[in-house]
């Protein structure tokens, strides 16, 4: 079976949330031994709640391959799930949203199969980036996710248009009952100002300067054509030569000039 890495992102409003997902992924990964990788992430322009971090240093140590990763302050999530996957030790790596209900005892198992059997790099569970699989080297030849939305929301849209672009198609998909996002909106972090959902305007109005309508564009999470203007630099550029020579750290065999 090939394993794969669980990583979730969380702040301080959704902690009960994120704890009983841990706890229910962690009961489901009990005979899987899979890691899961947990990003504490600060509240914009606000001090870490210290008692917060303790709690959550505190959980973690109690769930069996749980690595926590604390950030002092608020980090875009783009930078997190950059970040997680990254940070892992699998090639391939299920990115959760913490407000996830996990009602289906087979979830794990799902993916794997499907990780398994389908060889898909990238594909979304129920149709949505609440919960998605993607691999190490899916994400570095998109480029990553965009760092410049410096907060959060749009991510999903601007990852779809650019996958479009490069492979000509759209992002598989795979169904789970019972395993979906209560969309708990009403938990988000402060000092920011937001639109729709408690989205914030920043990434909102930095993508309507990346994208523009075109009629000969790309469809893809937006219901209008659009054409990137604003280009992409590059991101996380030597991650490739990295994966390619950190066994010779142990045993050095030669270098391997491999950056893509």
């Amino acid at each position: 079976m090939t394993k794969y890495s669980i990583c979730i992102t969380t702040f301080k409003e959704r902690e009960d949330l994120v704890k009983r997902l841990i706890n229910d992924i962690n009961r489901l990964n009990a005979d899987i031994n899979l890691d899961i990788i947990v990003i504490i992430n600060g509240n914009n322009e606000e001090q870490m709640d210290d008692r917060y971090r303790c709690r959550m240093l505190e959980f973690c140590a109690t769930i069996k391959n749980c690595y926590p990763i604390v950030c002092p302050e608020f980090k875009s999530l783009a930078k997190l799930w950059n970040t997680l996957v990254i940070f892992s030790n699998t090639e391939y790596n299920l990115i959760l949203n913490d407000d996830i209900l996990c009602n289906n005892d087979n979830t794990l198992n799902m993916i794997s199969k499907a990780i398994n059997q389908t060889k898909y790099q990238f594909f979304t569970i129920n149709g949505g980036f609440s919960h998605f699989v993607i691999t190490k080297t899916m994400l570095h030849n998109l480029g990553y996710f965009d760092e410049r939305l410096i907060a959060f929301g749009e991510e999903d849209g601007d990852i779809v248009h650019r996958y479009i672009l490069k492979y000509g198609d759209v992002i598989a998909k795979l169904m789970i009952s019972d395993f979906g996002n209560i969309c708990a909106y009403n938990k988000s972090s402060t000092q920011i100002e937001t639109h729709v959902d408690n989205k914030p305007r920043f990434n909102r109005e930095f993508v309507m300067q990346k994208y523009v309508y075109d009629s000969n564009g790309v469809t893809g999470m937006s219901p209008t054509p659009q054409r990137q203007v604003l280009a992409d630099n590059v991101q996380y550029p030597y991650e490739m030569f990295v994966r390619y020579n950190k066994h010779n750290i142990k045993a050095f065999d030669k270098i391997i000039n491999k950056y893509d």
